[in-house]
């Protein structure tokens, strides 16, 4: 504090010996008194301009309180995801649809930012992302602008439901999740195809399975109702779209694994719950719950998580099938 003090009592000290050399050199009588009022209120027209300029500062910087559900999820997941997950992986998704480099590519629900950031590494064209949580949607266009990537990433908030994609668009597309939350599957596939370029695929991520009572548990803390299907009947949805399947990978293993390793950070988490919010550690123990029992039913194959690559054929000689 003394050396700012004596800093500025130098600056006005060569600045009163600036004016005085001025009058002198202008043949001008000096008036100490008037160039001291003028220094003086210079330099407190910098003082407030220097504060002003901090406040706006810090009034641009995006600010955002998480919620204490996306708190206890990136908490058990990792930050920016809802979801367990690996940059690792994501990273090859692109590559696994074959897009060009400069290609646009769409992303459907997403949640988070972290997802968008892996796929971005990896793709360097332009990217349309949409996500049809509400609870997630601020905090995902929050996440993207602090990571400097919401001038790549477009960003958009959906119905899965009824929301129509311009037609022949995107040159690859990456679903996660969106047909295990889908009401109304086959208006989803009949979208997808119509949005790829013809030849152009997708990458879609969800889970299957046969109707179990205990999905109730296993996805109660889930952003929407689950709509698991069985493995044929969602190849059935897929195929009377006029999508063509490509390739049909189990990834139930590798899910498993991720969420295991979130898991294992949960009892450090919950020793350091002292300094958790009391509503933090609440939605921590309601996503333990519920993964608790969808975990099970992963690992005894009454669940499992695929992948399926689809590809919309190069020349359709007819229009995809409506669907009722």
């Amino acid at each position: 504090m003394a050396l700012a003090f004596k800093g500025l009592f130098d600056k006005r000290k060569v600045a009163l010996a600036r004016a005085r050399f001025h009058a002198w050199w202008e043949g001008e009588e000096f008036d100490e008194a008037a160039a001291q009022a003028a220094i003086d209120a210079a330099a407190n027209d910098a003082s407030a301009k220097s504060e002003e300029d901090a406040e706006d500062e810090l009034f641009d910087a995006p600010q955002f309180d998480a919620p204490p559900r996306l708190t206890a999820l990136a908490a058990l997941w990792g930050e920016g995801r809802v979801r367990p997950g690996d940059a690792a992986s994501e990273k090859l998704e692109p590559g696994r649809l074959g897009i060009a480099a400069d290609g646009v590519l769409a992303v459907l629900g997403p949640g988070l930012e972290a997802p968008l950031a892996a796929i971005a590494g990896a793709h360097q064209g332009k990217i349309e992302a949409f996500e049809w949580r509400d609870e997630t949607f601020e905090a995902l266009k929050h996440g993207l602008t602090k990571a400097k990537l919401d001038e790549r990433i477009g960003l958009a908030r959906i119905d899965l439901e009824t929301h129509v994609f311009p037609l022949a668009f995107y040159d690859g597309l990456i679903s996660v999740d969106d047909f295990a939350y889908c009401g109304h599957a086959p208006h989803l596939a009949l979208q997808i195809v119509k949005t790829l370029k013809p030849g152009a695929a997708a990458a879609v991520e969800c889970y299957v399975g046969l109707k179990s009572a205990e999905y109730s548990t296993a996805f109660a803390s889930a952003f929407a109702e689950p709509q698991i299907r069985a493995h044929g009947d969602l190849l059935q949805i897929f195929s009377d779209a006029g999508l063509a399947l490509e390739s049909d990978d189990d990834l139930t293993e590798a899910f498993l694994e991720n969420a295991r390793k979130g898991f294992k950070h949960l009892g450090e988490i919950l020793t350091a719950a002292a300094k958790l919010e009391v509503a933090v550690v609440q939605e921590l123990a309601w996503e333990a719950e519920a993964w608790r029992m969808r975990m099970k039913l992963l690992a005894q194959r009454r669940l499992e998580r695929r992948r399926f690559i689809l590809r919309r054929p190069a020349e359709t000689q007819t229009e995809p099938k409506p669907q009722a």
